[in-house]
């Protein structure tokens, strides 16, 4: 769809985003300098830095909407803030402002209980994978792995844990718990 809509093969319509976006260093195909920044992906004959841990990926050269971007903490940490600055980095306009307030608010027009925005969760009623010191105008994502990405509207905080619990042994636990508990002694630390 990126590819019909850009005229541009997915890997290189993205490199141009992330690159406004200030990310260089989030890639589909990450080179030696920043391997080892780099979460590992698994374990096959040795350690899997820069190769997705999902077979549909693999069978797309690696590179999908899904899965195969690679990032390191201070570019995730740089993504939420652009975020929390409603699409704007320092003084560039990367992303509408309106846009960034579909993806990061909760779509109340369900006729159920939604905590999900256009592109990220919001802040659940009960057992929230952000803790308990969020605010409700806060929006992430906590995955099984063991990543971690939350960010404060009202406090302009973020929290960004890239992990991999699954490496070099799939696990048989879900990290939600320990995400949330790490998540407010981590805000306690800054004050709140």
């Amino acid at each position: 769809m990126v590819e019909k809509f850009t005229n541009h093969t997915l890997k290189d319509a993205m490199f141009q985003i992330l690159v406004i976006a200030g990310m260089r260093d989030t890639v589909y195909t990450p080179n030696v300098t920043i391997k080892d920044q780099i979460v590992p992906g698994g374990f096959n004959k040795g350690v899997c830095h820069g190769i997705p841990y999902n077979k549909y990926a693999h069978a797309i050269n690696n590179m999908a909407g899904n899965a195969g971007l690679f990032s390191t903490i201070d570019n995730m940490a740089n993504y939420m803030q652009l975020m929390l600055n409603k699409g704007r980095l320092n003084l560039t306009k990367v992303f509408n402002e309106d846009i960034v307030g579909n993806y990061t608010t909760a779509i109340t027009e369900k006729k159920y209980n939604n905590t999900y925005a256009r592109g990220w969760e919001t802040v659940p009623v009960s057992n929230p994978p952000c803790g308990q010191k969020f605010s409700k105008h806060s929006f992430g994502l906590a995955d099984t792995s063991g990543s971690y990405i939350w960010a404060d509207k009202d406090k302009n905080v973020s929290i960004v844990l890239l992990a991999n619990g699954d490496f070099p042994i799939p696990r048989k636990t879900v990290p939600a718990d320990f995400q949330a508990k790490l998540s407010d002694a981590i805000m306690t630390a800054l004050g709140y």
